[in-house]
């Protein structure tokens, strides 16, 4: 393994204990533990699915760098019907939200199929 390799692979684990608090585990109980750690690495795996939907300028963003810029985002919720719109405030970063590959529509199976409807002010 190349130095190069093993410098990346470090920084992978750098911005999974920043962004996810994986040094911050649950307890010293093992299955705590592994929930977290898989917890973890599937917020990671969001996190890369959104980055690449994003677009080539986020292809190398970091996860507290995602956070702060999109999912930190207020916004209003109506929940009423089978449609719920979920409407995102107006932020620096929402043009590239309307640009991105996002679905607008979807399906929540454990809510009864209601959908989610995402809006952008």
């Amino acid at each position: 393994m190349t130095n190069a390799w093993r410098m990346t692979i470090e920084q992978h684990l750098a911005e999974i204990i920043r962004a996810f608090c994986a040094n911050a585990l649950s307890s010293t109980v093992n299955l705590n533990v592994d929930l977290d750690i898989m917890l973890a690495v599937l917020a990671q795996a969001l996190l890369a699915a959104f980055r690449t939907r994003l677009g080539a300028g986020y292809a190398t963003a970091t996860p507290d760098t995602l956070q702060w810029r999109f999912l930190d985002s207020s916004g209003t919720l109506n929940v009423s019907g089978d449609t719920i719109p979920v409407r995102i405030d107006r932020r620096a970063y929402s043009p590239v939200l309307r640009q991105a590959a996002l679905p607008a529509d979807n399906a929540i199976p454990w809510w009864h199929g209601r959908r989610l409807h995402f809006e952008f002010s």
